[in-house]
């Protein structure tokens, strides 16, 4: 089984003298605080192309704070001067009851077809995008246009052996129908909608449907 990482923040400012950061909140990292079993810290790694990063074990040995700002110390800054060195770095958990939870990686979402519960092509994933409350995709439509629809297991759900991320119908709108030209539309008019045929006074009851009769 693939274990998954998941984020908890990114550490921040520092707190006292000991070793103390404050953690920028990644979308639901504070559940991942508390759930996870084992931490990393991702640190650029020189030896990598640029833009890499290596992930160093650590251990929590500390949190505190409010649910808001929530504090952590990490075994690997035990001073202030430690401490700062780990600023901009982000916290990831993993193990323990996080283990039981569905996860996606975002390089197996990129380039997935997305379409609705009934079969309507919304077009392909472009990018998963965070956000406060959780991760956003980002769906290229076949017109070209960018669509953004919430990464919640209520709202969507990911075939993978498929090849698709399937949204529950309603959450996007169909297209509206386009009108139907009028053949009667005079010349460079073609876009007038047809009106609807005028049910004939004379027609029979449940006929209603006969075309009215032009005046003679």
């Amino acid at each position: 089984m693939t274990r998954g990482l998941w984020a908890c923040g990114i550490l921040g400012k520092t707190h006292g003298l000991r070793g103390e950061l404050y953690l920028n909140l990644s979308p639901e990292g504070l559940e991942h605080l508390r759930l996870g079993a084992d931490f990393y810290v991702a640190r650029p790694d020189r030896d990598a192309p640029e833009g890499a990063e290596r992930l160093v074990p650590c251990a929590v040995t500390r949190a505190g704070g409010t649910d808001q700002r929530p504090l952590v110390r990490l075994d690997l800054a035990l001073t202030r001067e430690a401490a700062i060195a780990l600023q901009g770095m982000e916290l990831l958990a993993a193990g323990g009851e996080l283990d039981a939870l569905p996860f996606y990686r975002v390089g197996d979402l990129i380039g997935l077809r997305v379409e609705t519960a009934a079969g309507r092509l919304l077009g392909e994933v472009g990018d998963v995008l965070e956000a406060p409350a959780h991760e956003i995709i980002q769906v290229r439509a076949p017109d070209g246009t960018s669509l953004l629809l919430p990464l919640v297991d209520e709202l969507v759900s990911v075939d993978a052996e498929a090849g698709v991320l399937r949204v529950v119908d309603g959450l996007v709108d169909a297209p509206a129908a386009e009108p139907r030209p009028c053949p009667e539309a005079a010349p460079g008019d073609e876009a007038t909608p047809c009106p609807e045929a005028t049910p004939c006074p004379e027609a029979a009851p449940g006929d209603e449907s006969r075309p009215g009769a032009s005046a003679s």
